[in-house]
């Protein structure tokens, strides 16, 4: 997108929308006259910031370096009313940072060998042995439930010891420039997580995943293991199955991230899913691994990809123990 002010008109378009189909839900769902007024009320104050965010975006750029407070202002408010058009005007405010390109660091990917190939592979095949095969088998449930996690950490571990340490020192060293691409990169994953979700939970008469239900069920059982396990230990292990292992294997860059996308999403459904349109929710899953894979593959650095999951899970874990 050559105008980046376009950003802001698209995210007036969306708002305007938004207010739209509320108002009309609201006109012929909400019975109480009070309740009613209040919902009008802030729609007012919705049009009110589109209507300033739409006068500001026909500015010149170089004004608006200097003067972008407005756009703040509407950024924040239209945070809280509803999350995509806020999401555009963080990005349009980051595009007027005077900034240099970010400038990652060169890691030349090495010629993998035949054996650290196969090693790769077989940690996949373990991966999934593991996670979705042996579980549907009874012995299979006389072990410790936790077994399978530690199993899969330690083998991890051992295939991938050298990727890990390597990346995390070349991660810690040059932090001041992934950080930024590591946070743009996730405020673009997760615009494109929710445009891919609206529609499959309409589908779905509102309702989540079944993966998601079963997350918010633990969470309200054992809320300190979930977020451990969510936030810590899943972006850890499947970013170095799905991005680091599989990287090693598929060489052409656009298969890999198409590849390590759908298998990321087709995983986290299949075995939870009772319908075809259960099947739906690959597609928003799929996103999450295609982002992510693009992220690891232009930053050639499983930390990258690593700290976009973490976010994602923690701000997804962080909204279920506030609503569940």
């Amino acid at each position: 997108m050559k105008d980046k002010r376009n950003l802001l008109k698209i995210a007036c378009i969306i708002e305007v929308i938004y207010v739209l189909i509320s108002i009309i839900y609201s006109a012929l769902t909400i019975k109480v006259k009070d309740q009613l007024l209040a919902e009008l009320f802030i729609h007012l104050i919705d049009i009110f910031f589109v209507i300033m965010l739409y006068k500001e975006s026909k500015k010149d750029e170089k004004v608006l370096k200097k003067n972008k407070g407005k756009i703040v202002i509407s950024t924040i408010w239209l945070f809280i009313s509803s999350i995509i058009p806020s999401i555009l005007c963080i990005l349009y405010l980051s595009s007027l940072k005077e900034k240099k390109k970010i400038n990652l660091p060169v890691i030349e990917s090495k010629k993998e060998s035949f054996f650290s190939t196969l090693k790769q592979v077989l940690l996949i095949i373990l991966f999934i042995l593991i996670m979705f095969v042996l579980p549907k088998y009874k012995f299979f449930h006389m072990f410790p439930t936790y077994l399978p996690y530690v199993i899969i950490f330690i083998l991890v571990l051992l295939f991938n010891y050298k990727y890990i340490i390597e990346d995390f020192k070349i991660f810690k060293n040059n932090i001041k420039v992934y950080l930024p691409f590591v946070i743009k990169r996730y405020l673009y994953m997760l615009l494109i997580m929710i445009v891919v979700a609206v529609p499959v939970v309409l589908i779905n008469n509102g309702s989540t995943s079944n993966n998601q239900k079963m997350l918010n069920a633990m969470f309200s059982k054992l809320p300190l293991i979930s977020v451990l396990l969510s936030c810590l230990y899943a972006p850890f292990v499947e970013e170095n199955i799905f991005r680091l292992s599989l990287s090693k294997i598929v060489k052409n860059k656009y298969f890999f991230i198409i590849l390590s996308g759908i298998i990321f999403g087709f995983l986290h459904v299949f075995d939870k899913s009772n319908s075809i349109k259960d099947y739906l929710f690959v597609f928003q899953y799929s996103a999450l691994g295609i982002c992510l894979a693009k992220a690891y593959s232009d930053s050639n650095n499983i930390f990258v990809s690593i700290s976009m999951h973490f976010m994602q899970n923690f701000l997804a874990a962080l909204l279920v123990l506030i609503f569940f």
